[in-house]
């Protein structure tokens, strides 16, 4: 009976859908975006025309990105989808750069940050481990106050102090205001299921890496749906759930970057198609 309420409910979702089709939104990090200037030996304005052409509505910035580039996307019309600053907390204090990431936020207009934490020593890691949870604490709640959202990922390094579930859950659990960037692409790298950690942080989830890997425990990152992360699965849970925010495709390194992100952007649009359609 339950299986059936379930195929039920679904069946009722999926024609929702297909009444009030569901629109994608899809974000790039401006970082690919330089890379896409790069390769091709074009402008960085021409490059973000190229990718705005494809279909990405959205960006990703560090707090540090050009002036320049920043006002070029701005003037393109991006929307802000996520900032990003390196705070490392193991250091001790980090106002300065607190204080720098907040001033960022609010001339830009970025309503979340995804803090990247820094790596642990190897050795008297776990002392150092209370200074970054109470450091992240602290700030969650000062960008909480703010109207913002801070976030954490699953880092892909065995020192980053929220590197599996394990470790989230110790950051979560110590800092209530945080948020989950869910990596999608992380979690096959330290061997969890990506849709079981799915299921687990479903509820902190507030910005989404669509990030694809050839092989478990492997840093290369191909264009999203060519590689072993269950995409369509991914992208209707979330979907399914709720999830309303954004999707920002990421494969750093890559020696192709326009053409991945064209073939990222077009998986991804396939999957909304299918859950619009109901097929």
């Amino acid at each position: 009976m339950r299986k059936l309420l379930t195929l039920a409910t679904l069946f009722a979702i999926l024609s929702l859908h297909a009444r009030n089709p569901i629109i994608p939104r899809v974000s790039i990090f401006a970082d690919h975006i330089v890379t896409i200037a790069q390769q091709e030996n074009i402008s960085f304005r021409e490059a973000a025309q190229r990718v705005k052409a494809l279909g990405y509505t959205g960006v990703d910035v560090w707090v540090t990105i050009n002036p320049k580039e920043m006002q070029v996307l701005d003037e393109l019309g991006f929307e802000h989808a996520s900032a990003i600053v390196g705070i490392d907390y193991a250091k001790g204090n980090q106002a300065e750069w607190e204080n720098r990431t907040l001033t960022f936020m609010k001339q830009h207009s970025f309503p979340r940050v995804l803090v990247v934490p820094g790596l642990l020593p190897k050795e008297g890691s776990e002392q150092l481990l209370e200074g970054v949870l109470h450091g992240m604490d602290l700030f969650s709640r000062k960008g909480y106050s703010s109207g913002l959202e801070v976030m954490i990922e699953d880092y892909d390094n065995p020192r980053s102090p929220c590197y599996n579930t394990e470790a989230l859950d110790g950051m979560f659990k110590a800092a209530k205001r945080l948020k989950h960037t869910f990596d999608t692409g992380n979690y096959l790298y330290c061997g969890e299921d990506v849709l079981q950690a799915l299921k687990h942080f479903r509820k902190r989830i507030a910005h989404v890496h669509l990030k694809d890997r050839v092989a478990l425990y492997d840093g290369k990152s191909p264009a999203f749906g060519t590689g072993l992360v269950p995409m369509k699965d991914v992208i209707s849970q979330l979907v399914m759930h709720g999830y309303k925010g954004w999707f920002c495709v990421e494969h750093f390194g890559s020696p192709h970057m326009l053409q991945d992100a064209e073939t990222s952007i077009r998986n991804v649009l396939s999957v909304y198609d299918s859950l619009n359609t109901g097929k």
